[in-house]
Parts: structure tokens; C-alpha cells; sequence
């Protein structure tokens, strides 16, 4: 019999971080990998995939999106438009001016 894995919701994890003053500098710092990271990982856990179910519907494989969510894995655009399309979201990408 599988033993079936039980964990955090990301959301849980965050909910105290993001109450941290330090937390939305730290995050808009983040590298944009790391920002994607947690994007795709909490969008992925509020429409209750695991990794596998998302790489079968998207294409692609569960150590990919595992990499993608660890903010270890270079993406394409259209890796992310076919990941937002399974999670139902929309893919927004722009140029803003950065404020140094």
C-alpha cells in the first residue's frame, strides 16, 4: 500500500511570512525564478495538483516542474504559458520601469 505524503500547504507557509514587514522587499528583490517559484507552486497547490499531474497536463516532466518550483529550472515562455493555461491563470509578462 502507498503511503500517501502529507505536507504544508504553501499558503500556510507564507501566511506568517508575508505579515513580516521584511517580506515584500525581500520578495521583490528575489530573483524572478524565485518569485515564478512561488507562483507556480501556490497556484498549482489552490487547484490541487500534485507536481506529476501538472508536468502530464502541461507536457512536460515532475522533476521539471520540481526544479521550476526550487527556482532551479531556466523557463521558457512557453513552458509558462502552457503551465498557466493548465492552472487556469493568465501569463502576464512586462517590461516596467525599474525605480534605482
Amino acid at each position: 500500500m502507498k503511503r500517501k505524503k502529507t505536507g504544508i500547504p504553501l499558503d500556510d507557509v507564507f501566511a506568517g511570512a508575508e505579515k513580516d514587514p521584511r517580506w515584500a522587499p525581500a520578495y521583490a528583490q528575489a530573483d524572478v525564478e524565485v518569485r515564478l517559484a512561488i507562483q507556480i507552486a501556490r497556484a498549482r497547490e489552490r487547484a490541487r495538483m500534485t507536481q506529476g499531474q501538472l508536468a502530464r497536463a502541461a507536457g512536460t516532466t515532475q522533476s521539471v516542474i520540481s526544479r521550476i518550483e526550487r527556482g532551479n529550472q531556466n523557463l521558457t515562455v512557453k513552458t509558462l504559458s502552457r503551465i498557466a493555461s493548465v492552472l487556469h491563470t493568465t501569463l502576464v509578462i512586462q517590461f516596467r520601469h525599474s525605480h534605482q
